[in-house]
């Protein structure tokens, strides 16, 4: 028996699951709650099974079947996708849809700027931007929810190719503008280890912050885990702590009012290593090499968080990070 079904009606039940609700999918969408709901429900009605359980208090949640379907979803927008790019690419087209995630503490910092002058270039490109956590980010790049993903070299798997999109970047102090260290024009963490740290508690960024001081041989007195770069330097301005961190904004304000101070650190420490990372299995469309290689050519170190002249890092050592790519490219 044929059923019938469209792609829009997967991609919005891929929306709804993924958003937690047919309002947030709505917005996500840029489209009509309505819309939305009577899409899932032609779903829902074609396949003749119940995807979803809808209650009051706690909204929509997966049926088991609604989950396996979820996964299919996936995995046939995925396709629908490369087929789009690869048919388009025939013509010597670059257009059609990626599906970009990027790590939530770099998505500010980096993503609109690539975004923007990649859609400059070529105006027919749609790009999906997903952002989240590495751990969010690693599923959906096994799933296939995501094309390709800006992130940390931290954690990625054997699965998982990717290439440097830039240098390798250093963390560094955070301090309240009134510290007492906060003149000085570089630190070592051994003269912060009986202040209190503010860790920015997200993984693999809290693992990777923790490291640094096991290296170093102190063992931190952590005040507060927060999962935030703004709340840190928040907590930070109000002279709770001092923290540790890579990326962060170019102003030294918070956004209380307050404002941090940020100075190197002269420990040899192992570098952050920023990625465009996807699945192995795949090779890169047309559409994803261009992208891939716009984000190489345009992005830049940000002058704020460049590293000091002359520093030299610890190398990564073997095992700490997944094997260097040998990227599949298609034509």
């Amino acid at each position: 028996m044929a059923t019938n079904y469209s792609l829009r009606q997967l991609r919005y039940f891929v929306a709804v699951v993924e958003s937690g609700g047919v309002a947030q999918a709505s917005r996500h969408l840029n489209i009509s709650q309505p819309s939305v709901s009577v899409a899932v429900k032609e779903l829902e009605t074609s396949f003749g099974m119940q995807m979803f359980v809808r209650q009051r208090s706690s909204g929509m949640t997966l049926t088991p079947v609604g989950q396996r379907v979820y996964l299919h979803a996936l995995q046939l927008l995925k396709h629908a996708r490369e087929f789009e790019q690869r048919a388009l690419g025939e013509n010597d087209v670059v257009a059609g849809e990626i599906s970009l995630a990027c790590f939530e503490t770099l998505a500010p910092l980096y993503a609109p700027g690539l975004i923007a002058s990649f859609k400059e270039r070529f105006p027919d490109v749609t790009i999906r931007l997903h952002i989240g956590a590495q751990e969010k980010i690693l599923e959906g790049l096994r799933s296939g929810a995501y094309d390709l993903a800006i992130c940390y070299v931290q954690g990625l798997s054997a699965s998982i190719e990717h290439v440097a999109l830039l240098p390798d970047l250093y963390p560094r102090a955070v301090l309240p503008k009134r510290h007492r260290l906060a003149a000085h024009a570089s630190l070592s963490l051994s003269m912060l280890a009986d202040d209190d740290l503010i860790l920015l508690d997200i993984w693999p960024s809290n693992e990777y912050f923790l490291t640094l001081f096991d290296d170093a041989g102190i063992t931190p007195r952590v005040a507060y885990r927060v999962p935030s770069i703004e709340l840190v330097r928040g907590l930070v301005g109000q002279g709770l702590g001092f923290s540790v961190l890579v990326t962060e904004p170019p102003h030294a304000m918070t956004f209380d009012g307050q404002k941090v101070v940020t100075v190197p650190l002269t420990d040899r420490m192992i570098p952050s290593r920023t990625v465009m990372a996807w699945h192995g299995s795949a090779a890169l469309t047309r559409l994803t090499r261009a992208f891939l290689h716009h984000c190489q050519a345009v992005i830049e170190i940000p002058a704020h968080i460049a590293p000091p002249e002359g520093y030299v890092a610890a190398p990564i050592p073997p095992g700490f990070t997944s094997r260097p790519s040998k990227a599949k490219l298609s034509t």
